[in-house]
């Protein structure tokens, strides 16, 4: 019989010759093949196969704001050999090796620099000890694409600033909120006002300085944004039954409204009033404190109603304060000094009042001052000489008080002026000579004083005036040619009136036809 002894590669290390041998076998068999000699070296045959190693994947990819982390199965290989972690952006050809690892169960990498917005790409490289490697499926991330939750801007609120509150946001990878400002509603041209970092952040307070738009932009840390509603940042106020803005209102008007009671303190509130027109009502009290608030109030009318009080040292804080109409009312006091502080003050009429004091020299400080009426007042002292410093002066009454002393002949340095109303004071001394040559002078009225001398020429003949009345005075001297020939209507007495003075020979221009007559008969007798 013929046997035959196979070997398995697996499993042997052949270090000798192998014989073959021939063995009897029954006759009726076949005769037996010779066997060849298989000689084989001295080292260990395997007959294990050279496969790859099975594919590895990914089995996760979760991020917050600070990591991305990527998460595979381990290889069940018993010749694992190392784990690569790739990586691409999007469709890009460039391919990154993010990490090796050798130990099979270190299946976790923490990417810290990454853009979830975009398509990361991630799959994993197996290799075994033979070095053969296998691909996995590559995996990403879900796609960062919604932008963080919007908020919505709440009611303006009020408390002497503008306060702009909105809703928080509590995404996870919030950023900031940014606020934006625009004059206009659809937000074009905006700026940014203020970057705030932390969600809790949800006020803004603003300065009461003009009427603008608002809107809070959201950013996540991803950079995608989304936008709150659009609020104006203004806020109304209710004043005798009418709402104002508190940032739109530049002008009111209510005079001649029959309004009662005292001025209400929330028209202190409207930041941008430039005009506020209150005179000829029945108003009682005085200067709310709020007033000085108004900071761009360049004309203040309260004049005939029945205010009282003094005339506030607060009132410099009008710095933008153009006109001051006080006259009809009932206030008391001194000016105060204040009130020579106002450096844009063209009109001042505080005319029938109870003020008392003095004219200060200070009035020099009040350089743009146009008109100036303290008429029917209880003033006193003597008229400053610093008053001639108003170049710009065209309107001055100081009558019906208790002024005392010459006019000054620094007056004659206010060109300007066209109307002076000095009379009934207790003035005295001669007109000046510089007053007569007044250039522009239309009005003079200087009556029911203690002035002497003469009555200049210059009155007569140089200046065209409409009014002059020096009546009731102590003049002894005047050129009664030049006053008849001065074209005046000397029998319109409200206009022109020199009378009652101590004029030794009175001029016939005082006299009507009817007196004329009653001469004319007196002397033929």
């Amino acid at each position: 019989m013929k046997r035959i002894f196979k070997i398995k590669q697996s499993a042997l290390f052949l270090s000798t010759i192998i014989i073959i041998s021939n063995c009897a076998s029954p006759p009726s068999s076949p005769a037996p093949t010779p066997v060849k000699e298989i000689v084989v070296n001295n080292e260990p045959i395997t007959d294990i196969a050279k496969v790859p190693p099975d594919e590895v994947a990914i089995n996760s990819i979760d991020y917050n704001r600070y990591s991305m982390i990527i998460q595979w199965d381990a290889s069940k290989d018993y010749d694992f050999g190392k784990y690569f972690l790739m990586s691409s952006r999007d469709d890009s050809t460039n391919i990154d090796t993010l990490s090796i690892k050798q130990d099979v169960n270190d299946t976790v990498f923490v990417l810290e620099q990454f853009d979830p917005t975009i398509t990361n790409w991630f799959w994993i490289i197996v290799e075994n000890n033979s070095g053969l490697r296998t691909e996995g499926v590559r995996s990403t991330h879900e796609l960062e694409t919604f932008p963080p939750t919007n908020t919505t801007i709440l009611p303006i609120e009020f408390d002497e600033q503008l306060k702009i509150r909105w809703m928080r946001n509590h995404d996870h990878d919030f950023y900031a909120y940014e606020v934006y400002q625009s004059l206009v509603a659809d937000m074009s041209g905006r700026i940014k006002l203020k970057t705030l970092e932390s969600n809790n952040d949800t006020l803004f307070v603003l300065p009461m300085d003009n009427t603008y738009f608002y809107q809070i932009v959201i950013k996540d840390y991803w950079g995608l944004e989304s936008y709150s509603n659009v609020i104006k940042g203004d806020y109304l106020i209710e004043i005798w039954n009418k709402e104002y803005s508190i940032l739109s209102t530049k002008e009111i008007d209510l005079s001649s409204m029959k309004l009662f009671g005292e001025i209400p303190s929330e028209l202190g509130l409207l930041a941008n009033l430039e005009i506020l027109r209150l005179q000829n009502n029945f108003l009682n009290g005085g200067f709310p404190d709020s007033f000085w608030n108004l900071k761009k109030l360049r004309l203040l009318n309260l004049s005939n109603n029945h205010l009282t009080g003094s005339i506030h040292d607060k009132i410099n804080e009008l710095v933008s304060l153009e006109e001051l109409w006080l006259s009809r009312n009932q206030f008391s006091g001194d000016l105060p000094y204040q009130i020579y502080l106002l450096s844009n003050l063209t009109n001042l009429n505080i005319s029938e009042n109870h003020i008392t004091g003095n004219l200060s020299e200070s009035i020099s400080k009040l350089s743009k001052l146009e008109y100036l009426n303290l008429w029917n007042n209880q003033l006193s002292g003597f008229i400053p000489p610093d008053i001639g410093s108003l170049s710009k002066l065209e309107f001055l009454s100081l009558g019906g008080n208790q002024l005392v002393g010459d006019i000054p002949q620094e007056i004659g340095n206010a060109k300007r002026l066209k109307s002076i109303a000095l009379f009934e004071n207790n003035l005295s001394g001669a007109i000046p000579t510089s007053l007569t040559r007044l250039p522009e002078l239309q009005y003079l009225g200087l009556f029911d004083n203690n002035f002497r001398g003469n009555i200049s020429n210059n009155l007569m003949n140089t200046l065209d005036l409409v009014f002059l009345r020096l009546n009731k005075n102590r003049f002894n001297t005047i050129n009664q040619d030049s006053m008849c020939t001065s074209g005046y209507d000397w029998r319109n007495f409200i206009f022109y009136d020199v009378s009652d003075n101590r004029f030794d020979n009175p001029s016939i221009c005082f006299q009507t036809d009817e007196i004329l007559k009653i001469q004319s008969s007196v002397q033929k007798k």
